[in-house]
């Protein structure tokens, strides 16, 4: 894969084509976001669908991809490639070819193909286990109706060793592009992908193709309704959960004209469930309502629910500008049933902290202020990895430091000590870093919005972002203001107020404070600019630094706005220097090894007692 395509970029550079290709593996998710690649690929779509008009090359419009015939690889037969309309992808199944569109353009002028089929041919994926699923393992599913042909069917094996039923995933072409493991004796799911490909699992019942598919999340519901013998509807189960859709996904979406999305019975799903109708094309995309009446596949089967009335009331997604209390009633009755789920996700180091803020919320707009010198960026970092590791997808928007120096923080306080003495274990720890959904944008200094709010929506849509941070407002703005500083300020607020509710993302914000008396305690306007910051913002944090104006001062973290509860507080913030930690249990083990310092220096003071 990665030598076809760099012998792509060597015949598209002799040919003095002016565009970068840049290879990257995504086996990892901490990533850095290329934001020239996705702009440039945006801005050639509409050029690149009137050469495809130009030269006579029949295309056909989807949902979310425009699909025509493959002019990049050698194959005799005819291979489908799709281009995503939104980012501007261009994807070949066929020959597992994913490479910006300035390249194709140019390829499809020259009418060369530049990619050799064949050899991307032999790297197909392959499994390790060939075992068929026993009879037993099919019965200990506790699912109705499933039988051991419907295993036979999905091409599935058993792992006896891991104990773990493996299925193929398969992109649009049909092509084996990984697998998705189910952990019999825990219940958990994995998906093991190659390199660039993304495959869906799917099940159809009879030869012919359905036009209509009921996506779920886990390979439970999906067997679930495997065993329910849908007739008008195909199956199809998502590689990697809630947590992600990539877009290699979609091409093999492209076949069907209506999508049912039924997940896990809670609010967060419902969330998900909406921002992933979006990415697959609202106008064919309807929810089944997380409500006691309407669980997921799995608990449906097992209280003898009615399959068939629940995907008559799944709900349409409405127009995102207009909507009435009808709409949003079951909204409501989900929250009330799910209220501690409503509250966010949890911080597991700032146990404090979820006292006050109660969790995590998307579509909400957070900022964070303090003294320069405090350890914003610092804290913030530590903030951030608290939810990235609960699975929280992340985007950094570091304007004042390098990313390089970012991420050393960052690796620190997941390690919780240095590794400058530990280089040896380097590649362990890096290694699980990366396992995290934690993604970078590459801006330093001032920048515009709209370059950085285009980054924010590619990477939102392709990588599933849920959490933006800006650190900080002012480095992103810089010093040469073309209007007011106060006007630009709150112009730059306002959008980011706008995309953490149209797009359900949570926005962090870094602001410097006024430059104010180093005796007063900072407030809500100490905070740079005019009272529109505050206004817009859902929650209000300030570091109160006292180190440097009292004797006995301490640093702590107040929260003076709250609109989701109204609780406001303070947070202790002790700093463990080798953990560049703030977290409640690297206080702990700082005060533990100050008092075994305490307590072996009392040893050497006090005098040894003479022996009898």
């Amino acid at each position: 894969m990665r030598a076809a395509i760099w012998r792509s970029a060597f015949w598209l550079k002799s040919q003095k084509c002016q565009f970068r290709i840049k290879y990257r593996s995504v086996t990892s998710k901490s990533v850095v976001v290329d934001i020239d690649e996705s702009d440039q690929d945006l801005n050639h779509y509409s050029d690149f669908k009137t050469l495809l008009k130009t030269k006579g090359i029949p295309t056909k419009d989807g949902h979310t991809c425009l699909q025509i015939s493959c002019e990049m690889c050698t194959s005799g037969s005819t291979a489908w490639a799709y281009v995503n309309k939104r980012s501007g992808a261009f994807m070949c199944p066929s020959c597992d070819v994913k490479l910006p569109l300035a390249a194709v353009k140019s390829a499809y002028e020259k009418r060369r193909k530049i990619v050799d089929y064949q050899q991307e041919q032999k790297k197909e994926y392959k499994t390790k286990c060939t075992d068929p699923v026993p009879r037993e393992i099919c019965e200990s599913l506790h699912i109705t109706g499933l039988k051991q042909v419907d295993f036979e069917l999905l091409g599935a094996a058993y792992d006896k060793n891991m104990n773990i039923l493996q299925f193929p995933l398969k992109n649009a072409s049909s092509r084996y592009v990984g697998e998705k493991w189910l952990f019999l004796s825990s219940g958990n799911e994995e998906s093991h992908c190659d390199n660039n490909t993304s495959g869906l699992l799917t099940h159809c019942v009879g030869d012919k193709q359905k036009e209509k598919a009921v996506v779920v999340s886990r390979t439970v519901d999906f067997l679930a309704l495997i065993a329910q013998r849908l007739e008008t509807h195909s199956i199809v189960c998502l590689p990697y959960g809630l947590k992600s859709l990539p877009q290699e996904c979609l091409p093999g979406l492209e076949q069907f004209k209506e999508l049912i999305l039924w997940f896990k019975y809670d609010s967060p799903s419902w969330d998900i469930g909406k921002m992933f109708a979006s990415k697959m094309g609202e106008k064919r995309c309807r929810l089944i309502r997380p409500t006691d009446m309407e669980p997921s596949p799995f608990e449906t089967q097992r209280k003898r629910y009615n399959v068939y009335h629940i995907l008559q009331r799944a709900t349409a997604v409405r127009h995102p500008s207009i909507t009435t209390f009808s709409g949003l009633r079951n909204g409501i009755l989900s929250e009330l049933q799910n209220i501690e789920k409503v509250h966010g996700v949890k911080w597991k180091r700032f146990p404090a902290l979820n006292k006050l803020l109660k969790g995590h919320r998307k579509g909400e707009l957070t900022i964070l202020t303090g003294p320069t010198g405090c350890g914003k960026t610092t804290f913030m970092s530590e903030y951030s990895l608290d939810l990235a590791l609960q699975g929280v997808s992340t985007l950094w928007g570091s304007f004042e430091i390098r990313n390089s120096r970012l991420a050393v923080t960052l690796l620190r306080q997941f390690v919780g000590y240095s590794l400058e003495k530990r280089l040896h274990e380097f590649e362990h720890w890096a290694t699980e870093f990366e396992k995290h959904p934690i993604y970078f944008m590459t801006f330093h200094g001032q920048q515009p919005l709209k370059l950085v709010l285009d980054a924010i929506e590619h990477a939102h849509y392709v990588h599933d972002i849920h959490h933006v941070i800006i650190d900080n407002l002012q480095f992103m703005m810089g010093m040469s203001y073309r209007v007011d500083k106060f006007w630009e300020q709150d112009n730059i607020i306002a959008a980011f107020r706008s995309l953490a509710t149209k797009r359900n993302v949570h926005v962090s914000l870094v602001m410097h404070p006024r430059k104010e008396r180093d005796e007063g305690d900072l407030t809500t306007n100490s905070i740079f600019g005019s009272a529109k910051a505050t206004q817009e913002a859902d929650n209000v944090l300030i570091i109160q630094d006292k180190r440097l104006t009292s004797i006995s001062g301490k640093k702590y973290l107040q929260v003076v706005k709250n609109r989701y509860s109204g609780d406001l507080g303070i947070m202790p913030l002790e700093f463990n220097k080798e953990a560049l930690s703030y977290a409640s249990t690297a206080r702990k083990k700082k005060k533990e090894k100050d008092k075994e310092k305490e307590k072996s220096s009392t040893e050497d003071v006090l005098p040894k007692c003479p022996v009898e």
